[in-house]
């Protein structure tokens, strides 16, 4: 059996067993029974909240009321601790004490109260119940120690006089034993567990009900005092309900992980190792090493691509070895022997009394020397930015400080000639290093192909980042190089740009040209050229911008 036709009919198998279980999955609506719950526990603390609030405005409004009291408000007559005794007496608060405005407590009453004398006469106005009653604010404070030994929550109201604050009312609950949240086990269900908190300090826990680690949790504020009221859900009834579903899923589950189990066994002994082997030896070819052999003969398939990469690996090894040769060629041999050309050329163009026709043929040879090394150099760059160091990830580089450097070495090797720029303070490009090589390329052709005298030969080169160009998701920096020479040739500006294959009869005069292409399109660029109407030529370069700076 072929590996396709097997892949496709346990991918069917697989499709059909994951199809059923999720199909039971969704069926039985287990996230709506969740969420269900949860907002059966949301609003047991809405409800919770808004009792607790009710429950504290009912009793400031209580203490509101007995500060219109003339009684409560006459410091120091046995008028006023009748007046308090009453409050006590007539209320659910477990204490009460006036102050007086300069924040002298001046009368308490509490059943619990012990060492009166060292309470009356003391001064409280730092307690910011005192404060913000003598402020004319009625106030419930967090949970506070008092001077008799409890923990209370005191609630606090001024003392008017004709309009002014003369003093103030202050009812305390002690938590202990306070009625402020006997409403609360009433209003949630039994397997709910109520808390009611402030600050990290625990105002109420209810007793009797499931511990938190177990339990949807949802909370709720009280309005009045900012109290969080936490009710913890027990997970019985949801766990009941989710049993059945939770069985049906299980099963189905493990029926599609043993098929999965079957496939994946399958497919590691006949494609998984087979494909990592495959990738080792790709790599290695990338790295240049060429002495692998493979042996994927598991299927037909695997045991055809098994040869085709043996084959390839021989090919290119022999081919890596003719690239050596020839780049040690016209590395060493070709420009050594060209520098001794030159040498003796410059040594005759030196010799003042040789002919006028002599000079003329040995410029000849000294230029085409020249050329000769200069296209020893374009292969050597091609050998060693192209096949020695592999591919490299792209990085943001500024292309306008590329070309001021390039221009600048450019200006000093031809002083006569005139190099005009026209670039934005910075235009950063994703390069692999190359952009350096391109520039300076195809400033130097400009320069050395125009026939025109040196000092009049123009090269103007411009950059800009076009950030709606289409080559990468930040756009393209354009780089254009125009001249003023005779025209880039027909053959040279369609290789350039791709319109024509070099053959035997059609090709560059150099290796200049491909050289600009081969790396520009490493890049993922393009690269267009236009010649003028009488003079004068136009090669634009584009490649993908970088990501803008923060």
């Amino acid at each position: 059996m072929r590996l396709r036709t097997t892949l496709v009919a346990l991918l069917l198998l697989i499709a059909v067993v994951l199809s059923g279980t999720i199909y039971f999955g969704f069926s039985l609506h287990k996230d709506d029974v969740v969420e269900q719950e949860r907002q059966q526990v949301s609003t047991a603390a809405s409800v919770v909240a808004t009792d607790i609030d009710s429950s504290v405005e009912g009793k400031s409004d209580l203490v509101e009321l007995w500060t219109r009291n003339e009684a409560v408000g006459a410091h120091g007559t046995p008028a006023q601790r009748t007046a308090l005794s009453s409050f006590v007496d007539q209320s659910v608060f477990d204490g009460a004490s006036v102050v007086h405005r300069n924040g002298t407590m001046v009368a308490i009453e509490s059943p619990a109260t012990t060492g009166r004398a060292d309470v009356v006469g003391r001064n409280y106005s730092d307690r910011q119940y005192v404060r913000a009653a003598r402020n004319g604010t009625t106030y419930v404070s967090d949970p506070v120690d008092a001077d008799t030994g409890r923990t209370i929550v005191a609630i606090s109201a001024p003392i008017r006089e004709n309009g002014a604050v003369v003093g103030v009312l202050t009812g305390s609950l002690h938590l202990d034993r306070t009625t402020l949240f006997d409403g609360v086990a009433g209003l949630s269900r039994s397997s709910n567990r109520v808390v009611v908190t402030t600050n990290d300090t625990t105002l109420y826990t209810e007793p009797g009900t499931p511990s938190p680690e177990a339990a949807l949790t949802e909370t709720a504020t009280v309005e009045s005092t900012g109290w969080t009221v936490t009710v913890h859900g027990s997970r019985a009834q949801l766990t009941r309900r989710l049993q059945t579903a939770t069985l049906l899923q299980f099963g189905a589950v493990l029926v599609a992980l043993l098929s999965v189990a079957v496939v994946g066994v399958w497919v590691s002994r006949t494609t998984i190792s087979q494909l990592d082997s495959l990738v080792e030896g790709l790599d290695d070819l990338e790295r240049g090493s060429y002495g692998r052999t493979l042996d994927l003969s598991v299927t037909d398939e695997w045991r055809t691509i098994s040869d085709r990469y043996n084959g390839l690996s021989d090919t290119l090894q022999r081919r890596e070895s003719q690239l050596q040769v020839l780049n040690r060629v016209l590395r060493h041999n070709l420009r050594n022997d060209m520098n001794v050309v030159t040498a003796h050329a410059e040594s005759i163009l030196a010799n003042e009394e040789a002919s006028e026709s002599v000079t003329e043929n040995v410029e000849k040879i000294h230029a085409t020397a020249r050329r000769l090394i200069d296209t020893s150099e374009h292969a050597r760059a091609f050998y060693e930015d192209l096949l020695s160091d592999g591919e490299r990830e792209p990085e943001p580089t500024d292309v306008t400080a590329i070309i001021e450097t390039r221009v600048e070495t450019l200006r000093a090797e031809f002083p006569e000639c005139t190099l005009q720029t026209d670039l934005p303070e910075r235009a950063m490009a994703l390069d692999t290093t190359v952009l350096p090589i391109v520039v300076e390329e195809l400033i130097h052709n400009a320069i050395v192909h125009n026939d025109r005298p040196a000092d009049e030969r123009t090269v103007a080169v411009s950059a800009r980042v076009d950030r709606e160009g289409s080559l990468g998701d930040h756009g393209e920096v354009v780089v254009d190089v125009t001249d003023n020479g005779p025209g880039i040739p027909m053959v040279e500006e369609a290789l350039l740009t791709d319109e024509l294959e070099e053959t035997p009869v059609e090709h560059g005069s150099g290796l200049g040209v491909w050289l600009v292409n081969w790396l520009v399109h490493r890049l993922g660029g393009t690269v267009e050229a236009h010649s003028g109407i009488e003079r004068g030529t136009t090669v634009t370069v584009r490649v993908p911008a970088a990501p803008p700076e923060a």
